[in-house]
Formats: C-alpha cells, structure tokens, sequence
C-alpha cells in the first residue's frame, strides 16, 4: 500500500499512482493499455498528459480520477487510497476531490446554463437557492453571466466549454482532470480556456492533469509526462515565466481575483 510522502517538489504530493497496469480483453486478445506507470503529482501543480492514439494518456487520466480501475497497482489521490473503495466511494470521492472536463461537453441539451451547472448541487441535495447562486458565480465569473437561461445548442463551443468547467467548479474539488478539453475548439478559443485552466492552477491553487496531443495545450503546463505503449517515456518539468515573454502566456496579476476574460 502507498505510504504518503513527500515530492520532489516543495509541495506535498496529492495524487501518488504506483505499477499501475490496466488491461483490457478484446475478444481473445489482451490489450495492455498501462504497463507499469509510477507517477506522482504535487498538490498545486498543473501536469499535460501526452503521447500518441494508444499510448495509455486517457486511460491514466481515467485510473487518477476514479473512473476506472487498475488491473493491478496502488492509487492514491488526497488521503484516499482508491484501491479499498467500492462503487459507492468512488463516487463520493469523485464528487468531492474532482472535476472532471471532456472534450464532447456532456451536457444536458434540455437544460439552461445555470441548470447544467447546478446539477451537481442536485445530486448533492443542495437547497435550490444555494446551488443556483453558486452557479450563478461561476458561469458570472467565467464570463457567462448574460447566458444564464441560454441551453446548449445556442452557445458556441467555447461558450458550452466554459459551461462545463464552471460545473466541474461546483462542488470545489481540488483537482481538475481534463481529457483533450480543446479537440472540439478552434485555436483561438482553446488557447482561451487553456489560460483558464492555468489560471485555476496558478491563482486558486487547484491541481490541474491534461490528456493532450497539442503541443500548444502542453505549452501550459509545469510539466509534461509523455506515454508511449503504455510506459512513461519522458517526465520533465518547465518553468513559466509571468507576462507575455516565455510560453506566451499572460497570467492576471497576483491581485486579480476573477478569471481571465473571453
């Protein structure tokens, strides 16, 4: 079992996965998606998942966030050791420690904004007024406040995104895990939600991992781990530099306490 330590970074690891190997049975053929991965993640530290079609990048994401299961190995995201939690405590854990962003939005093409954004304050039993006031700041805060009662389908794509990553805000958790969240965006409004994402990491202190084949999208990150066949080939860290020299990121000022603009 995974003992909590320390990284080798300043920050106390959140996130610690051990030998992990998935394996799935296609027919009468094993397919082994992660063969062996260690990985360890500071709290606080926002991590771009790369590697080709196949490499095993989603099925880690997967394995981290408590939507799968390892065939075998150790995970450990926030205190929780996920190997000893039933379907019922993954989804308790799911819930409180992580927001989960996907690149088809998933969402409910018969509900508002606010609606779609509130929904887990649904599931929660959360009084109305509390949950729709609260997803009334976020989609306000990501810059959706004049598309409250909009639904869906008359958003544009970057609109429904921002929409998503205000519901995985809901319930606050700590980590945020986004699978290719630009795939369906053209570049401009991907580098938009990108600097939102690096924002959430940088200004609210969130753990951010990205499954991403864009190199921009890795350009974000504080460090890229790329996966081939199902191993860690590459692990290094990057430094970002403040204003527009270095990655061309331009993070808000330190005072700045509301996302950055569309």
């Amino acid at each position: 079992m995974i003992e909590p330590g320390s990284s080798n970074g300043s920050a106390p690891p959140i996130i610690i996965g051990r030998d992990l190997h998935k394996i799935f049975t296609l027919g009468d053929q094993q397919v082994h998606a992660l063969n062996g991965v260690d990985i360890t993640v500071p709290q606080g530290q926002f991590i771009a998942i790369m590697g080709p079609s196949g490499s095993g990048k989603s099925t880690l994401l997967y394995l981290l966030g408590g939507l799968d299961r390892p065939t075998l190995g150790d995970i450990l995201v926030a205190g929780r050791y996920l190997n000893t939690l039933g379907s019922e405590g993954l989804a308790d854990f799911r819930r409180a420690t992580v927001g989960f962003i996907f690149q088809a939005f998933h969402l409910v093409p018969t509900l508002t904004a606010l609606e779609n954004v509130a929904l887990p304050g649904v599931f929660a039993g959360m009084a109305r007024d509390l949950r729709e006031e609260r997803a009334i700041r976020l989609l306000a805060a990501l810059g959706m406040a004049d598309r409250l009662d909009h639904r869906p389908w008359q958003l544009s794509g970057g609109q429904q995104q921002r929409v998503a990553i205000a519901r995985a805000l809901f319930n606050d958790p700590p980590v945020i895990m986004a699978d290719e969240p630009t795939g369906a965006l053209d570049s401009k409004t991907g580098q938009t939600v990108m600097k939102l994402l690096r924002w959430l990491c940088t200004r609210q202190g969130k753990t951010v991992l990205v499954v991403t084949h864009d190199s921009n999208v890795a350009g974000y990150a504080d460090r890229v781990v790329k996966l081939m066949d199902g191993v860690i080939t590459q692990d290094h860290r990057r430094r970002l530099k403040r204003g527009r020299s270095g990655n061309g990121i331009h993070l808000p000022p330190a005072e700045k306490e509301v996302m950055p603009d569309a």
